[in-house]
């Protein structure tokens, strides 16, 4: 169920993400959406009564969790917003079908877990479905070559990141509080962006422009909200009570969402592949929760 609603939160973000990126730039708008998130999660802690510190974690837990955070959210989330801003949201869509092969490969590998033949029916409609809903390689607003390239190479590199974040700290957050895990896999993120800014005047002038008041709030704050806060909650929920690899093909419903969202928010064509998509990805979703 976590898995599933992190689908929809997250499909939601990646509409507000592409109208935000039109006028933020990639690590900024990385960088703000975790201040937001930041902001959200610590009185969250206040509110519910958490301790900073839970019972049971260790001081390798936390750094383990900071990693993660650095690789999967610092550096993985800057290179998915370059890679949707270059080929837009249903194209992207296409690169996301990576996510979850990669998470069942590295957890498979790592952690051992299990990955039997309705799993692999799944990933395979789903792949389907991401592929058939989104390649339009006669469309007359495809971009250009080179935008396209970079586009999927850095999204491609993005998939991978998020996969080997969430496999390692996957352990960790097995036995550690969701909240927790959440906030200190973001302040971990938050800190890498913190030292790029503090090391490179164009990240800093990326970040200042992010966090410049102005018309540009009105979708980057609730894009924050629902991609840092409601979406990152719910994938950890998700991880913690099931196994990675089933977590990871829900997950990855979110990309059959984004068409759908795009048809409507972003005037993007609904073709009757895309429809066919949708039917695929629903079904991939049954089969992987039977």
């Amino acid at each position: 169920m976590y898995s599933a609603l992190t689908a929809v939160a997250w499909a939601v973000a990646v509409i507000l993400f592409r109208r935000s990126g039109e006028r933020i730039p990639p690590f900024g708008l990385n960088t703000f959406k975790g201040v937001v998130g930041m902001a959200l999660f610590l009185p969250t802690f206040v509110v519910l009564g958490h301790p900073a510190v839970p019972a049971g974690v260790s001081l390798r837990d936390g750094l383990v969790l900071a990693a993660t955070g650095v690789v999967g959210i610092g550096i993985a989330d800057t290179l998915f917003f370059a890679s949707l801003n270059r080929l837009g949201a249903g194209r992207s869509a296409i690169v996301d079908c990576l996510y979850s092969p990669a998470v069942v490969a590295c957890s498979a590998l790592v952690l051992g877990e299990p990955t039997g033949p309705f799993l692999l029916v799944a990933m395979a409609c789903m792949a389907v479905a991401v592929l058939v809903g989104t390649w339009e390689p006669a469309s007359a607003d495809a971009p250009e070559p080179r935008d396209l390239r970079v586009g999927l190479a850095l999204g491609a590199l993005s998939m991978g990141l998020m996969a080997v974040g969430i496999v390692g700290a996957k352990p960790v957050i097995d036995r550690a509080p969701a909240l927790w895990s959440a906030t200190v896999r973001l302040a971990g993120g938050l800190g890498f962006l913190g030292l790029q800014a503090a090391l490179h005047p164009r990240s800093r002038a990326e970040a200042r422009a992010a966090f410049t008041p102005g018309p540009h709030w009105r979708v980057a704050l609730p894009a924050a909200f629902i991609g840092t806060y409601v979406a990152l909650l719910l994938w950890i929920a998700g991880m913690k009570y099931t196994y990675t690899n089933v977590a990871s093909v829900l997950n990855q419903s979110s990309n059959v969402l984004v068409v759908l969202l795009a048809a409507v928010f972003l005037r993007e064509p609904l073709t009757v592949r895309k429809v066919v998509a949708v039917l695929l990805g629903a079904s991939a979703a049954v089969i992987v929760a039977w």
